[in-house]
């Protein structure tokens, strides 16, 4: 009963996620003629979601997931189903661990140019940014905090002002903790020389609109350019969402959406098959019961059976044995008997 459960419950969040958008997205409006399709989404605090095999899932101090390797980004790619998009929209919500650095202006797009959250589309090699959630090291005047502090790195020239940068330190420690009561990127709690940071309208989300459609995958980066004992840059929730024309709605099914309607469909199937099973053999073990208990002689032209012949017939009725819950086992001299 509980893999039933489960295998239904994968259904109807598969068929949830083929709705628009979900209440609690509001900033999302919709245009005639398009719809928004959400394509990626993770929420830690609810207990029974895991974290992408591609990125380390921390359940101490709390459930998050963060970055699996030394690599300078860990990828998560997120399938789009082929469709034409013009805008990406989303929200994430984080925490940092040490003393994360913001952005860096000597690296590209390829590589770890922010410590944080990179999100782009297409394929290694051929990376096209989207929006980048970047971690500054406190909230007070350093050369690695936001740029919004004034002291902080400029962002990347690709990256533009497509981003938004917090950080959890107040400040003006670095320990290699995990700093809780401020999550990242969610426009809260603001303070010292990041008050600027905060003033955007739209947080937590953003938007990205592009000039042409888009067909690629987007990617999902966690990013950090030092060992994870000095920082890291671990990811609560996110969601994400294109914008897609109205009429492709039921076409997005993405693989994992097409595996859980088969489940559900073959589960359905099956239980019914074990239903009508389960039934029949019933039915027929309570016409053996009848049988047993009333046996009627077939219409015959031969010799009758005499007495002791049927006292012996009598007894080898009585020691027929039941081979499983549905089927008896009848012995060849009961042949004579109606069953």
């Amino acid at each position: 009963m509980a893999s039933s459960f489960l295998l239904l419950r994968h259904f109807a969040i598969c068929l949830l996620n083929m709705k628009i958008v979900s209440s609690t997205s509001s900033f999302l409006l919709n245009t005639p003629g398009m719809e928004w399709r959400m394509v990626g989404y993770l929420d830690m605090t609810d207990p029974t979601q895991l974290c992408p095999v591609s990125w380390q899932m921390f359940t101490s101090p709390r459930s998050m997931c963060g970055k699996k390797t030394t690599a300078a980004c860990d990828s998560l790619s997120i399938p789009t189903a082929g469709a034409s998009y013009r805008t990406v929209c989303g929200r994430f919500r984080g925490y940092q661990m040490g003393s994360p650095d913001a952005f860096y202006i000597e690296y590209n797009i390829e590589t770890g140019y922010v410590d944080g959250i990179s999100i782009t589309y297409g394929s290694p090699g051929n990376r096209h940014h989207v929006y980048t959630y970047a971690a500054g090291v406190h909230e007070l005047s350093d050369i690695d905090a936001c740029p919004c502090t004034g002291d902080g790195i400029s962002s990347s020239w690709f990256v533009g002002s497509d981003y938004h940068c917090e950080s959890g330190n107040p400040g003006p420690g670095r320990e290699s903790v995990w700093y809780l009561s401020d999550a990242l990127w969610d426009g809260k709690q603001c303070g010292g020389n990041e008050s600027t940071c905060c003033n955007s309208h739209d947080l937590p989300w953003f938007c990205k609109t592009f000039p042409n459609p888009i067909s690629e995958n987007l990617e999902v980066r966690i990013c950090t350019d030092q060992e994870l004992g000095n920082e890291n840059v671990a990811i609560e929730s996110f969601e994400l969402y294109i914008n897609v024309p109205a009429n492709t709605a039921l076409a997005l099914m993405d693989t994992s959406t097409v595996i859980g309607i088969t489940f559900a469909i073959s589960f359905v199937m099956f239980s019914l098959v074990v239903l009508v099973a389960v039934c029949v053999c019933c039915l027929v073990k309570q016409r053996f019961k009848v049988a047993l208990r009333h046996p009627a002689t077939k219409p015959s032209t031969h010799n009758m059976i005499e007495t002791d012949q049927k006292d012996t017939i009598t007894d080898i009725g009585r020691d027929i044995t039941m081979e499983s819950n549905c089927v008896y086992a009848v012995p060849a001299d009961l042949s004579d008997y109606y069953i």
